[in-house]
């Protein structure tokens, strides 16, 4: 089976400022290394202050030059996968619907950008040298807003808030007439990921696979983990247990999440849940229960 082996997943634990709206960060990192596939709960903006990273959403490579900018979903796996002369800096903003929602209006919905579901989506944005030095701006008042208490601090941030997710979104508009072909292991590996995704309650072997798509288990795994940056069988598990989280939030028990999340005993479930999340399963759902 695909799931017979252990792993290691990191769960994003960076998360909103309680009662918060948004959060801007700024990394600067030396050494040869990325980070591990994760995944949150909200939105995030990736802006590259620096070139030569290679970075992973989903099934897609990115490479990042100065100024590329990133748009990264909520519950997407993800990771920096390599800095490749050594240094990586970048600066990023993270923020929930609900901050989209209370700066848009009738006439200027700034969810156009981030809609997966649109054809003219991209995680990867070309920007012109104006359009990187104007969010870049924006990005470091918000950093400093945040971090001061200044007066008209709220008003400041809406406004810059609402001038950066415009600006987005003309450049998603600009960025929707930029086509970019497939080759044909990045579309096996995308309709392996899907295939996942809608069977991942189901017992999945590479055998399966091959007999599916019509590619040696062989060749499958081999292009998958290096489009992806890891084996079918520990992508699949990742999608069970991002699964098992959201149905445990919802008041799924325990029990019934093992089985509607393909996990073939309990005690298979409750050990690969409490690896990557630090409590069991019944006591995230009692926790989120509480709190409910």
């Amino acid at each position: 089976m695909l799931d017979d082996e252990t792993f290691k997943l990191k769960f994003d634990t960076i998360s909103l400022p309680f009662e918060g709206e948004y959060a801007v960060w700024h990394k600067i990192s030396d050494g040869h290394f990325g980070n591990e596939l994760h995944y949150h709960d909200h939105y995030e903006i990736f802006f590259s202050l620096s070139g030569n990273m290679l970075y992973t959403i989903e099934a897609e490579q990115y490479q990042l030059d100065v100024g590329s900018m990133l748009i990264i979903t909520p519950y997407e796996f993800h990771q920096l996968n390599e800095q490749m002369d050594g240094h990586a800096e970048r600066i990023g903003l993270r923020f929930d619907a609900q901050l989209l929602e209370s700066l848009s209006t009738s006439e200027c919905n700034l969810m156009q950008c981030f809609d997966t579901k649109s054809p003219n989506f991209k995680h990867s944005l070309q920007l012109t040298e104006v359009q990187k030095r104007e969010l870049y701006y924006l990005l470091q008042g918000l950093l400093n807003e945040q971090e001061n208490n200044k007066y008209g601090k709220k008003l400041a941030e809406e406004s810059m808030l609402t001038q950066f997710f415009v600006l987005l979104n003309r450049v998603s508009i600009e960025n929707a007439e930029i086509k970019m072909d497939d080759d044909p292991q990045m579309q096996l590996v995308r309709q392996v990921l899907d295939y996942m995704e809608l069977h991942y309650a189901d017992q999945i072997s590479l055998e399966d696979l091959e007999r599916k798509f019509y590619v040696s288990r062989y060749k499958i795994t081999q292009y998958f983990t290096r489009i992806v940056g890891y084996p079918p069988y520990r992508y699949l598990l990742q999608i069970r247990l991002q699964n098992a989280q959201r149905m445990l939030k919802k008041g799924e028990s325990p029990q019934q999440v093992a089985v509607l999340c393909g996990f073939s005993d309990y005690s298979n479930f409750y050990r690969r849940f409490k690896t990557i999340y630090g409590c069991s399963p019944k006591n995230y759902y009692q926790q989120h229960l509480t709190n409910g």
